[in-house]
């Protein structure tokens, strides 16, 4: 079987959980208490973003195309809508792959339940998206 992936889908939907990332991580939802929690350094922080940025939208954009890849093979094994589909893989893929390892990470990592929380909250948000996204903009 061949697996057949829209590009399109993929970068619209890498700029979705970037989008959600920038309103998330705001002041005015939980930027404050993400920066307080990770005890981060602002000015270090606003230093540091512009070279970091582009590495991060190449993340989005690998996680947006195993998104596309396993919502493909969910649809096609399933037969069921495709935008059921992106939303079920993203809902496994998070829980299986994100959430857990976010939850293992931190924890020994000794961070605070707050900020594990805010990060698994983050993921759940950018993988959803991807998936209602790459179910909408399908092969």
């Amino acid at each position: 079987m061949q697996v057949h992936v829209n590009l399109l889908g993929v970068i619209v939907a890498a700029i979705s959980s970037m989008l959600i990332g920038t309103i998330y991580y705001s002041d005015s939802v939980v930027g404050k208490q993400w920066r307080a929690l990770s005890k981060i350094d602002q000015k270090e922080f606003n230093k540091k973003m512009p070279k970091v940025m582009p590495y991060i939208f190449i993340a989005a954009l690998l996680t947006a195309y195993i998104v596309g890849y396993f919502t493909y093979l969910f649809h096609n094994y399933f037969l069921g809508s495709w935008v059921g589909a992106g939303i079920q893989t993203s809902l496994i893929l998070w829980l299986g792959v994100s959430a857990t390892s976010i939850f293992i990470h931190s924890s020994l990592d000794q961070k605070p339940s707050k900020l594990i929380v805010i990060a698994t909250g983050n993921r759940l948000l950018s993988i959803l998206a991807m998936g209602l996204i790459l179910g909408l903009i399908h092969p």
